[in-house]
């Protein structure tokens, strides 16, 4: 049993039980899904950074749901790559088939998203090592300010082509990559709306757009970037679930409780509850966790169904006003 003594010491076993139906749906949906092949495929894209136009390359699943399309941004861990997503009947095909539209993305330094004589003054100064060394708070802080924000650029651009409804966003990220999208997601939520109305309930939003998070063996902390504020600001903002592997693995547990922790109290209540962690019993973390048929893409993907998918936010147009 775990510290919070639920079901298979499971501390999402409470969900996964009240929620049994939804997840056999998912299991059923997914295999219905691939019989009748949507067809969308993939496509893809380099973008450029926002601050300093570092190579990223991003493989993109559009969604047969066009704006009604939820949206799932999958971020690797430290020296790995999207790749660890894209793979045949990986997560990346799991969502598209549920009618998430997915970027699976390489972070700079990491995969295809390396200095080359295109990426800029700043990229060729840095990357000239192996993919995830040499990595800086500079580096870190990089992909949040400006990585990430190149792929919510992307976002929102699909998003205009009535392609996805950005609103309904959602981040899985993996040990390296979850201080990143906890300090990415509370900086979305903290811009401020366009001033093109008079009521604030009105206005156009700039960010707020992301609704969930997934974090595998999450790193606590990163060189430069500390997530108890991020974590504290996004308490029910967002939905949180927390996966990780339990046996023999103090670091990973210490690291998966202290994240999890900043969401306490939590309701007990599976249907008010948004925030959930999963210990899963084995020694692999992280991306590790994939493709072991130990249920982790399944609880993912009902995870993301229930609080991502199955929200009621229509697509609206994301211009100011005053743009139009």
């Amino acid at each position: 049993m775990t510290r919070d003594g639920l079901w298979r010491g499971n501390v999402l076993g409470v969900w996964t039980t009240g929620c049994l139906a939804v997840l056999v749906l998912v299991v059923c949906d997914v295999a219905s899904a691939q019989r009748e092949s949507d067809k969308t495929g993939k496509e893809d894209h380099t973008l450029s950074s926002a601050r300093d136009s570092w190579p990223i390359h991003v493989t993109y699943y559009p969604s047969r749901l066009k704006e009604n399309s939820p949206v799932a941004l999958l971020l690797h861990m430290k020296g790995g790559s999207r790749l660890v997503w894209t793979r045949k009947g990986g997560l990346a095909e799991s969502l598209q088939n549920q009618g998430f539209a997915v970027v699976a993305a390489d972070l700079r330094k990491h995969g295809q998203s390396k200095a080359t004589s295109a990426g800029g003054g700043a990229a060729k100064k840095r990357g000239k090592k192996g993919a995830g060394s040499g990595l800086t708070r500079f580096d870190y802080a990089l992909m949040v300010t400006s990585d990430l924000e190149a792929i919510k650029k992307f976002v929102f651009a699909e998003h205009q082509k009535k392609r996805l409804n950005m609103r309904k966003m959602a981040v899985v990220a993996a040990g390296m990559s979850g201080p990143l999208a906890v300090t990415f997601s509370a900086n979305d939520w903290a811009k401020k709306p366009h001033s093109d109305a008079p009521t604030l309930a009105a206005r156009t939003p700039r960010g707020q757009d992301i609704r969930a998070l997934v974090l595998l063996s999450p790193q606590g902390s990163l060189p430069g970037l500390t997530i108890n504020r991020p974590m504290k600001f996004l308490k029910g903002k967002a939905a949180f679930l927390v996966c990780v592997g339990n046996r023999k693995a103090r670091v990973a547990m210490a690291d998966a409780n202290r994240v999890y922790n900043y969401l306490k109290p939590v309701s007990t209540d599976p249907e008010k509850r948004i925030n959930w962690m999963n210990q899963f019993p084995v020694q692999l973390q992280g991306t590790d966790l994939l493709g072991k048929q130990i249920g982790v893409e399944n609880t993912v993907v009902a995870f993301l169904k229930k609080y991502v998918g199955d929200l009621k936010d229509p697509w609206r147009d994301r211009r100011s006003r005053a743009a139009r």
